[in-house]
């Protein structure tokens, strides 16, 4: 590790050390720095509803001919608004009543178009982020109007994930960006490089040793990870890398901004251009070594830490038991920020949902105001009527009444 790797994450060798220390000791006590999944997987429960929340909301969403959501979308819960993205369309909904606003943007070759509909949001949440191969980030406000562009420099180009703050914008660069020399660029708004972090992960891809790629979308295998599209990679030595190339890496609770990279186990505080250790995953005799993180054998057993994201009160987490295997087995994972408590349940049992009686909730990350957010295709409510005519009986549950199987998906919000 260089110079510029131990000056940028401070305090790790202690963290660590503690760290190493507690998974040698019997988990009989909870530790408020550690999200012990190893402990949560020797006492598996079903999670509910009322353990993410007391409140919940159903926002069904407006279905006017210009606003059709898609297939498979992918769900982004901002403080006023609601963005669904899917195939080649984003669209932008009312927060507060699910009505239609606007389509921002579409894809294209223009200069006012997009190259991937995947957005990411500023600060103040005024305008929506897309790609514009080879090196650009246009923006549109929240009507659907251009509102301009950051260009970056080439090397690096485009990152993978990013976070647009007032003063900087900070890009996130996975296996995809085969030259990249860091996981973490700091830019300013004109695009220009500031600072870097290193990459905790050895290697990125190198296309002359790839067999062939495959690219699908499995919610069932992946949960959020493959929501956005999963790539395999396979490689000529018989190894195997997946690579979710839209998964949020880093993201933001209150002023904080948190990072955690694949197959590294704690999540870390920006500061600056600095890592802090935030909170440490202990997957104990479960933990995958990066240095393995391609090996599919003997690995069955070993946890991947998938998706992470976090309000307030809870770490929400999925992580994969495992995930190169032929049977992966995705679980859902809760850790309580103040109590220090870890719960995990398997993602087939489905989350009851204790406080309305309606069809089991999957939740899909956490807006930026901290609520769990979910959404539901109606044909899929429709289907589970059948067999569950009793809730149309419950008063919270009233728009359920109001259904058919063309109008768009219903979201849910539980804080």
């Amino acid at each position: 590790m260089g110079t510029q790797m131990k000056h940028k994450i401070v305090c790790a060798g202690t963290v660590l050390l503690f760290l190493f220390s507690c998974s040698n000791q019997k988990n009989s006590v909870i530790n408020s720095d550690v999200i012990d999944i190893e402990h949560a997987l020797h006492n598996l429960t079903r999670l509910k509803v009322s353990d993410f929340g007391q409140t919940i909301r159903y926002i069904p969403l407006e279905t006017p001919d210009e606003g059709l959501v898609g297939r498979n979308p992918v769900i982004k819960v901002l403080r006023n608004y609601i963005v669904i993205e899917s195939q080649q369309s984003c669209l932008l909904f009312d927060k507060k009543d699910g009505s239609f606003i606007a389509e921002i943007g579409r894809i294209g070759q223009g200069p006012e178009e997009f190259t991937e509909v995947f957005s990411w949001t500023d600060e103040k949440e005024e305008f929506l982020y897309f790609k514009r191969a080879p090196n650009s980030l246009i923006k549109f406000n929240m009507k659907g109007n251009f509102s301009g562009k950051v260009s970056f420099s080439s090397p690096p180009g485009l990152a993978s994930y990013y976070m647009l703050m007032d003063s900087e914008i900070i890009g996130y660069f996975n296996e995809m960006n085969t030259t990249r020399q860091y996981a973490l660029g700091f830019f300013d708004h004109e695009g220009i490089l500031k600072d870097t972090i290193p990459s905790f992960s050895p290697h990125p891809i190198i296309p002359d040793q790839i067999a062939n790629i495959f690219m699908f979308r499995n919610t069932n295998l992946y949960g959020i990870l493959g929501l956005a599209g999963i790539i395999i990679v396979n490689y000529k030595n018989d190894t195997r890398q997946i690579i979710a190339p839209n998964a949020a890496r880093l993201w933001r609770n209150n002023e904080t901004i948190r990072f955690k990279e694949e197959f590294v186990d704690t999540i870390y505080a920006v500061s600056g251009s600095q890592l802090i250790p935030y909170v440490t995953f202990n997957t104990g005799k479960y933990h995958w070594p990066i240095d393995k993180s391609s090996n599919a054998e003997n690995t069955k057993e070993l946890i991947y830490i998938a998706d992470v994201s976090e309000n307030n009160t809870f770490v929400f987490f999925q992580c994969i038991r495992g995930m190169l295997s032929d049977e992966p087995v995705l679980y859902n994972g809760l850790y309580h920020k103040q109590t220090g408590e870890t719960k995990l349940g398997k993602n087939s049992d489905g989350i009851e949902d204790d406080l309305t009686r309606f069809m089991p909730f999957t939740p899909l990350g956490i807006s930026t105001s901290g609520e769990f957010v979910s959404l539901v295709e109606v044909w899929e409510v429709l289907e589970w009527l059948e067999n569950h005519p009793e809730v149309l009986n419950n008063e919270k549950l009233s728009f359920l009444k109001e259904l058919n199987e063309d109008m768009n998906p219903i979201v849910i919000l539980v804080e």
